[in-house]
């Protein structure tokens, strides 16, 4: 799969394979943030983003993902306002081993499923030690987010301010268990069992 370039506000061209540095999730939000300008997305589709041709695409990575106990899982049509994709899928993880899991998860699944790797490289941008895993198949990006990451560059607050449409997943995300909620009570619900003391990636 060719590698999408972004050009950011200030005219500078980013291949999207190397944005998962600090400094590049900097561009990457103000790519977000620049105005549309001349930019046209598809045409608006005349059914709904669950009805979508991508839609079973979009399921395939929420259930890999909840499969590994992502959490706050939302999925975005947005192609009626962006060039550079047409579906955002963001989760959350409480810990390293939790979302390196959700991304290996996910790039499994997707390559059993559609022969699909993400990237050029056929791997995952960034890692879970950033905050910040992102696995981009062209039509499909899905973001693996620490919950302080997720509020810090708020994604999915900007692609909602540009008229992303919410795709419904109730009939993809499994309830939690009872012995999810059980866990959670005890305070020890990070991957592994660590404490929030004991893993400094947990906000």
């Amino acid at each position: 799969m060719p590698s999408l370039v972004l050009r950011t506000s200030t005219g500078r061209s980013i291949p999207s394979t190397q944005l998962w540095d600090k400094k590049d999730k900097e561009y990457m939000i103000d790519f977000i943030n620049q105005p549309m300008g001349n930019m046209v997305g598809d045409e608006p589709s005349k059914v709904s983003p669950e009805q979508d041709e991508l839609a079973d695409m979009v399921r395939c990575v929420v259930k890999a993902a909840d499969g590994r106990k992502a959490e706050n899982i939302v999925a975005m049509r947005v192609s009626k306002v962006s060039t550079v994709t047409s579906f955002v899928i963001i989760v959350s993880g409480n810990s390293r081993p939790q979302n390196q899991a959700i991304a290996a998860a996910v790039k499994k699944d997707m390559e059993e499923e559609y022969d699909m790797l993400p990237g050029s490289t056929g791997v995952p941008e960034g890692d879970a030690q950033s905050g910040w895993i992102v696995l981009d198949y062209g039509s499909i990006m899905c973001h693996v987010m620490t919950p302080k990451s997720r509020l810090y560059y708020n994604v999915e607050g900007q692609w909602k301010d540009k008229e992303g449409e919410y795709m419904d997943l109730s009939d993809v995300l499994i309830p939690n268990s009872i012995m999810e909620s059980s866990s959670s009570s005890t305070g020890t619900n990070t991957m592994e069992g660590l404490s929030k003391e004991e893993d400094p990636f947990w906000s």
